[in-house]
């Protein structure tokens, strides 16, 4: 069965289950780096919003052998445990004196978002771009966004400028850094006996910070908080390395003579290339904080 008769099959019989009080459509969503996915979603008239389901994965499991009942039961299963109870008001987004609290920036790969950054309002900062959402809601289960695009600038007659300097205000306030060593996030997830192995075999994770913000959401742009990256270079004393090991967040070493910029950049390409999905990417290179500049260079 190809990817779009299964997209047909699932999108029928979700459909036949759910009944006509609802519709049930599979669009192509453009996801970071230019990642196309197909998106199922549930609307109905009592509720403007629905969680989009990602078929992808689920065809690829298809593949390996799960039957498309069972694989049809699954997503029924998550749409039921995530269906919303309430419409949301996005009337209030053509409103710019209440949004502009919430607006709010990310970093994503200026090279691989090319088509996107054609739409929307973006700076550029290195390789990188520095690009703005409306934060409509957030806790610790996730956050829902509104990209903004340049309609939006027009609507509301404001300027890029006018988005980076609410959302270099805003940002840091709404979403939190959090910024820790990687002794601490290791003792997390390794049990006492795992963690005394990695350190026997001469590992020193306590070189390492990892930084986000509290979400572990588009967590990278935190190296752009004020004085953020200044204030922790000068309490360690050191130059710092700075690892995309992701959209979400960054690595932080001291730039010490320990290890190499070659190095690090050759793990950085390999763990985007063997960890990470296409989507969480941020950059194949690594970049370099000078407490003498207090600027980020590649």
């Amino acid at each position: 069965m190809t990817h779009q008769e299964f997209k047909q099959q699932i999108c029928q019989a979700l459909q036949s289950a759910l009944g006509s009080q609802v519709r049930v459509t599979v669009q192509d969503i453009v996801k970071n780096n230019n990642t196309h996915l197909s998106g199922l979603t549930v609307l109905s008239d009592r509720c403007n919003v629905s969680p989009t389901i990602y078929l992808d994965p689920y065809y690829r499991k298809y593949q390996n052998g799960t039957s498309l009942s069972d694989i049809c039961e699954e997503i029924l299963n998550v749409y039921q445990e995530n269906q919303p109870t309430d419409s949301i008001d996005v009337s209030f987004f053509t409103d710019y004196d209440r949004i502009k609290s919430r607006i709010v920036f990310k970093l994503v790969n200026y090279e691989k978002n090319g088509q996107l950054l054609k739409d929307i309002p973006y700076y550029r900062f290195l390789d990188l771009a520095v690009v703005f959402n409306c934060l409509l809601e957030y806790d610790s289960n996730g956050s829902a966004t509104i990209l903004i695009r340049n309609q939006h600038m027009k609507f509301w007659n404001i300027t890029a400028d006018d988005l980076y300097a609410l959302a270099m205000q805003n940002t840091p306030a709404l979403l939190k850094y959090d910024l820790r060593n990687m002794t601490e996030i290791l003792k997390e997830f390794l049990t006492e006996t795992e963690f005394k192995e990695l350190s026997s075999y001469g590992s020193h994770p306590c070189t390492m910070y990892m930084l986000s913000n509290r979400l572990k959401l588009n967590g990278s742009v935190c190296i752009l908080y004020p004085d953020l990256l200044k204030s922790f270079a000068e309490h360690i004393q050191s130059d710092l390395y700075i690892l995309p090991s992701s959209v979400h967040e960054v690595l932080l070493l001291p730039a010490d003579g320990q290890s190499s910029s070659q190095e690090l950049s050759d793990m950085v390409r390999e763990v985007n290339h063997s960890q990470l999905s296409r989507e969480e990417i941020l950059s194949d290179h690594i970049y370099y904080y000078s407490r003498d500049t207090c600027q980020i260079t590649m």
